[in-house]
Order: C-alpha cells, then structure tokens, then sequence
C-alpha cells in the first residue's frame, strides 16, 4: 500500500509538471505571436503623423467656415430687415406729413372756387383780386410741396368705381352711363409714390330700379260660382 501511494503521488506530479510546461510553452507561442505582430507593424513616420493632424485641422476649419456662413447670412437678413423698417418708418413719417396737409388744401380749393361767385365792385374788386392771388401763390406752393414727396391727386371722373381709391357718399340715377361709374369729385384724394393716402369722396352712378307689374291671379270655376253665392244669385232648382 505504501508503494502504491508513493507511485500516485509521483504521477500526480509528473502531471502538474507537464501542465505547468504546456501553459508555459502556449504563454511562450503568445508572446512570439505577438513580437511578430510588432515587428510586421512599422512605426509611424513624422510625415504621416503630420497628415494626420493636418486633417484633423482641416476638418476643423471646414466646420468654422460652416459656422461663419450661417452667421454672416443671419448678421445680413437682420441688416436688410433693418434697412426696410427704416425705410417703411420713414415713408410713414412723410404719409402723415402729407395727411396733415390735405385738409388745408381742400380749404384753399374751396376758396378758389368761390372767386367766381364775388359780386364785382371796383373798390371791393381790386382788394379782393389782390387777396386772391396771394391765395393763389400760397395754394401753388403746397401744390409745389406735394409734387416734391411725389404725391398725386386723385381727381378723375367719368371712370369706374375703385374701392381701393374711390369712398362713395352718395349715388345718384344716371342710365346714361354704366352703373357705379365716378360722377363727380366732392373731395380729391391723394397717392404718394402710388400708394394711396387718402380715398378721393366721390359721387357715382347708379341704375333706374325696375318696376314689375302685379302678376294676374288666375280664378277657378269653382272660385266663381262662390263669388256669385256671396253677392245674392240663387242657382236654378234641378227638375
């Protein structure tokens, strides 16, 4: 019994041993694997290293550059944006100028028109033309000024009814044109660089309203004899 453990014991040994030196050997063939792959890998050069960053910059720019772009076209909408409410401001500031302006000018209108109504005299004649053409001069200068912010009465008759330059007061019977057409002016509207600023009032046209006559109501027999039994006819007894 003795030698039989002592031959166990040797062989359990012998065993540990030759798997210490295959995990040693299978270490060994890793390693070696492992230099060649080393060895087959050659190191990278200062150029290629250059390159590489060299790229990485590049793309970099690339991106900055998209970045940029995007910026300037916003910095340039907002510009033009800006340029056009200071223009629109401005226009609007001249279109209330011009406003306040247009109540006067009707009133040096109606001034003018009234010269022909004057009862001549010579005293009163001669200081009245003196007046009026003072008035006149005046009325011809904010005619100039109007002309100067390009603005333009609105004056026409005889046309269409346009509800985007014409405000109707009134509208009187008229076949002799086509209906809505522009009889006459009570008060000149005006357009600045072709926008308008004030409707011109105006009077227009319309149609004479057709009349239908009464349509005839049809009566029956029947309707009839009843008519006959209310107004007092007997009807003939049956034999």
């Amino acid at each position: 019994m003795g030698k039989e453990k002592k031959d166990f014991k040797k062989k359990e040994t012998e065993l540990k041993e030759s798997n210490t030196n295959q995990e040693a050997s299978l270490k060994q063939d890793k390693e070696k694997k492992q230099d060649k792959k080393k060895k087959k890998e050659k190191p990278k050069t200062e150029i290629e290293k250059i390159k590489e960053r060299n790229k990485e910059l590049e793309k970099q720019v690339s991106e900055e550059k998209s970045k940029y772009a995007f910026l300037q076209a916003e910095l340039e909408n907002t510009r033009k944006h800006y340029i056009k409410q200071q223009e629109w401001i401005k226009n609007r500031t001249k279109i209330n100028t011009i406003t306040s302006f247009t109540p006067l000018i009707d009133s040096f209108e109606m001034a003018l028109n009234s010269k022909s109504k004057i009862v001549k005299n010579d005293d009163q004649n001669c200081q009245m033309g003196i007046f009026i053409d003072g008035f006149e001069k005046v009325y011809e200068n904010l005619k100039t000024i109007f002309d100067k912010f390009g603005v333009k009465p609105i004056e026409e008759t005889n046309i269409s009814l346009d509800y985007r330059q014409h405000e109707t007061i009134m509208k009187i019977i008229n076949d002799d044109v086509p209906e809505d057409t522009v009889l006459q002016i009570v008060a000149k509207g005006y357009k600045m660089n072709g926008e308008v600023i004030r409707p011109a009032k105006v009077v227009v046209s319309k149609k004479t309203p057709i009349i239908l006559p009464p349509e005839p109501v049809e009566i029956s027999s029947k309707d009839n004899d009843k008519k006959q039994e209310k107004v007092g006819e007997k009807p003939t007894p049956f034999e």
